[in-house]
């Protein structure tokens, strides 16, 4: 065997051993994951409304179940389950040996614990109606009742739920995290929102709780006794960075993975050492009305509004073409999603004018529209922190102008934001919606849903929404919310803006990402941060 050739084979052995060790996974390092808004500090997997809690609660708890990256439901703390043939009982049987945080073994106890506290009547949080169906929920809700008979503890490791019909979305709606019992049972569940624990949480999930300090970071810690197998990162940093400064941050290695606007893409995905992935998400953005109010109780008004704005320049411009006009919401994303029967509400500034017209609204003196002494005057709640948010505020500001509608624009910190929201202190505001897998809107548009925010109360759309749920066919139910869509696409309590086209940057450090990312992006929601790890 000659020279050359002894050296060709040692390179190529050589080769194979770097490339074996670059798909073998090592323990150690910080990943840090950059977030553009504050967390408000709520990590309780039942109490909680903002994503940005969420990425949180994500890693500090497990649910009995988690969405896989085919948006399929897998097992987690519950390590199988069984669904009766009439589809009226399910079944957990939970894994042996789970602890939480601080060495407490999770039972069908905790599971019990978590459930029932949504249903209880001194509950402020927002999921009882992905419960209510449970047998014996609405009972104990109204104080009729002192236990519920849906929820039955068979042994510490079986749990059985029985609904009073058939629940299309039941299996889904089990992937809240479960909480630890033994810390909270004796907190009046009417006080669980100010309890200490959230600010300190302690679930059974892949990294423990640190540090929340607002505008800088949350640091976890790996769970070195974590049921699955203990995190390959030491440690997960939510890292706060402010939106335009995003390129620096990736440039310079101070963040692994985040969102990045529109505007950066050219830029980011020509950075070496950087990879961007773009995915259409189970999200769409909006502009609510707040129908409470008689300027916005005339569907023609909310019409003449939607096609008064420019959302494709919206889209093709502020967003660079990441994105998709919205017309009602379910997005592209979703199985249910259907364009058929659904007005796209192209921008047409004269047929606007025209509705408006017809329905009694004529210039004032200062030329703003005006019927029977009132106005078509209204502030916009714009959350801070995006760039793209905001250049879609003074688009609409400016088209609104063009009809002779005043928008008055109020920019504030996104909790804030949130805060005036849930008082229902607004006019409008934008905002966004990150959805489940399933696609039954019942959490946010039912007539009794607490994120009802438009106050939209119409019999049809709630009775499709109910008819939804009950059917069990998928075919069928696509067919239910294809109408529902329609309803809504002509009420219009909100104005859609775009389906969710999100772009990702990852560090070319981090392996073990899903690289063909489906709605759930290259971490699958946050499930794979248990399994990445860093190259260097």
């Amino acid at each position: 065997m000659n020279r050359r050739l002894i050296l060709v084979l040692l390179l190529l052995l050589s080769l194979s051993v770097v490339v074996s060790a670059a798909d073998t996974p090592v323990q150690g390092g910080t990943f840090r994951y950059g977030i553009t808004v504050n967390p408000r500090g709520m990590f309780n997997p039942i109490l909680y409304t903002e994503v940005y809690d969420g990425l949180v609660i994500d890693v500090v708890y497990d649910g009995l179940i988690y969405i896989d990256g085919n948006l399929q439901p897998q097992p987690k703390v519950a390590k199988a389950w069984e669904i009766s043939e009439d589809g009226l009982e399910i079944t957990f049987y939970l894994n042996e040996g789970i602890k939480f945080h601080d060495g407490v073994e999770l039972t069908a106890k905790d599971v019990a614990y978590t459930y029932m506290t949504i249903l209880h009547p001194e509950y402020t949080g927002v999921r009882y109606g992905n419960f209510e169906v449970l047998v014996g929920a609405e009972e104990y809700k109204e104080g009729k009742a002192d236990t519920v008979p849906g929820i039955e503890i068979i042994d510490d490791y079986t749990i059985k739920f029985k609904v009073k019909e058939p629940h299309a979305p039941l299996l889904t709606s089990f992937g809240y995290g479960i909480l630890p019992s033994h810390l909270l049972e004796d907190i009046p569940v009417g006080e669980l929102e100010q309890a200490a624990f959230n600010l300190n949480p302690i679930g059974s999930g892949p990294f423990k709780f640190v540090e929340f300090m607002t505008d800088q970071h949350v640091i976890l810690e790996a769970n070195d006794d974590y049921f699955f197998g203990r995190p390959n990162i030491d440690t997960l940093v939510y890292q706060k960075v402010a939106q335009d400064t995003i390129p620096i941050y990736l440039q310079q290695n101070r963040v692994d993975y985040v969102e990045i606007s529109a505007e950066q893409y050219e830029q980011v995905k020509s950075m070496p050492g950087i990879d961007v992935y773009i995915y259409e998400a189970l999200s769409y953005n909006y502009i609510c009305f707040n129908m409470r109010q008689e300027r916005f109780a005339d569907a023609a008004v909310r019409q003449a509004i939607t096609y008064g704005f420019d959302r494709q320049t919206y889209v093709d411009v502020i967003r660079e073409g990441f994105g998709i006009v919205a017309n009602a919401p379910m997005p592209t994303a979703s199985w249910a999603y259907t364009s058929e029967g659904v007005d796209d509400y192209q921008y047409n500034p004269e047929l606007a004018a025209q509705i408006l017209a017809d329905s009694g609204w004529a210039p004032g003196a200062d030329g703003v529209l005006e019927k029977d002494g009132m106005r078509l005057e209204f502030e916009f709640l714009v959350p801070e922190g995006s760039r793209q948010t905001e250049q879609m505020a003074l688009l609409f500001q400016q088209n609104m102008e063009d009809l002779g509608i005043k928008v008055d624009l109020v920019f504030m910190e996104f909790s804030a934001a949130v805060d005036r929201v849930d008082a229902r202190e607004f006019d409008t505001f934008t905002m966004g919606w990150s959805l489940g897998v399933d696609p039954d809107p019942h959490g946010i548009w039912h007539s009794t849903s607490l994120w009802n925010d438009p106050g939209f109360y119409n019999d049809e759309s709630d009775r499709l929404i109910e008819a939804g749920r009950r059917e069990t066919d998928p075919e069928k139910r696509k067919e239910i919310y294809a109408e529902w869509q329609r309803i809504i696409n002509r009420e219009l309590p909100t104005m859609f803006l775009s389906y969710g086209v999100t772009l990702s940057a990852v560090n070319q450090r981090v392996k073990g990402i899903d690289t063909d990312p489906g709605p759930l992006g290259p971490l699958v929601s946050r499930e794979l941060l248990r399994t990445i790890w860093l190259e260097d």
